[in-house]
């Protein structure tokens, strides 16, 4: 459900089940940047990458390992920037969950068709909390559902941090790396198990959680989890046809 530092080692080994409830066969994915810092130079220039990652990881090779569990290759849609306030330091799911019904409500282009994946990209300095997790103690994002009002259909989100020296996951030393391999992980387990946050568990392991979460449940240094696709650095994937964590 969320990415955050390895929590046990343990010699069984994990298998994603199916238990009913909704996949993301066809998928598209929207990205919304919170915040002014992403109109700066440094921003933009970071935003153009995670830009150019949000069409290329669901759309790539690495969006492979999805077809295993029913689902295909994504499709990109679009972008924005949204204001976020100047208190806005602490970001709850709750806060997420409004920030992307304000991007939905800002654009005709981006509409809650029960389909899109649409991800928050938080800027540097702002804390994300889900329950207990906290990004300064290693979460490095989540995903999740809520029900739009005035469609009655499910909105599917993730919210990624800006994973520096004192926020989110360290896969490496770079931020923007971090952050597409967060991205990786919460667009895998998006499209697999949807509704985990309420309703019913699509493919889910209940010892090691999902598709993204298994390999650093089992105890993998989140540095030897990633790699390279499509010119963009991506988490390894649980696979069960390999019985391993995969790239691709």
């Amino acid at each position: 459900m969320n990415i955050s530092h390895p929590v046990s080692a343990t010699l069984q080994t994990p298998k994603l089940r199916f238990y009913g409830g909704r996949i993301l066969e066809n998928p598209t994915f929207v990205s919304f940047y919170a915040g002014s810092y992403w109109n700066t130079s440094q921003g933009k220039e970071e935003r153009a990458t995670l830009t150019r990652c949000s069409r290329s990881i669901p759309a790539g090779a690495h969006a492979s390992v999805w077809k295993e569990y029913g689902v295909n290759p994504g499709r990109f849609i679009g972008s924005a920037v949204l204001p976020l306030t100047k208190q806005a330091k602490i970001i709850s799911e709750r806060d997420i969950q409004s920030l992307v019904a304000q991007g939905i409500k800002s654009s005709p282009t981006f509409k809650p068709d029960g389909d899109t994946v649409f991800t928050v990209f938080l800027p540097p300095g702002v804390v994300l909390t889900h329950g207990s997790a906290d990004s300064r103690k290693g979460l490095g994002g989540f995903h999740g559902s809520y029900v739009d009002p005035s469609t009655n259909k499910a909105v599917y989100y993730s919210a990624i941090v800006y994973a520096d020296e004192r926020n989110g996951v360290h896969f490496t030393s770079d931020p923007i790396e971090n952050m597409t391999i967060a991205a990786s992980h919460e667009w895998s387990e998006a499209v697999t198990d949807p509704d985990v946050n309420r309703g019913k568990l699509g493919w889910y392991d209940k010892t090691f959680g999902e598709i993204g979460d298994i390999p650093l449940t089992m105890g993998y240094q989140p540095s030897t989890m990633w790699g390279i696709v499509n010119r963009c650095p991506v988490q390894k994937e649980w696979s069960n046809a390999r019985r391993a964590p995969v790239l691709k």
